[in-house]
């Protein structure tokens, strides 16, 4: 019964884990600032990225190039990677797939005008 236990929270533990990158970029021909702290971003974005084999291979775009809408004048942005709750039980439930996801979110400041 031990044994059994401790298979069950090794397994578990397993589920959680991943080694998913993020890519922190601009997009071409574009100058932003990557700040560490700011106060009063304009807008947030918020992606959730999946990946294949624990994290190896994105399934979605995992840069925030891509994720930046290229029609604004951004200044600068804050970049967060977390798991949160949602991460946690599409992790739980497509892990034995190997699919796990991680939320990215962009805290964007515009250009002042």
């Amino acid at each position: 019964m031990k044994k059994a236990t401790s298979y069950l929270l090794v397994a578990i533990f397993c589920v959680g884990l991943g080694c998913a990158t993020v890519k922190v970029e601009a997009p071409q021909k574009t100058k932003i600032v990557l700040l560490e702290e700011f106060e009063g971003g304009d807008y947030v974005i918020k992606k959730r990225v999946f990946y294949a084999l624990w994290g190896l291979i994105p399934l979605t775009p995992n840069s925030t190039a891509e994720m930046l809408p290229t029609d604004t004048e951004i200044e600068a942005i804050k970049v967060k990677t977390y798991y949160d709750v949602v991460d946690f039980l599409l992790s739980y439930v497509l892990g034995s797939f190997t699919i796990h996801s991680k939320t990215v979110e962009i805290e964007v400041k515009k250009k002042a005008e």
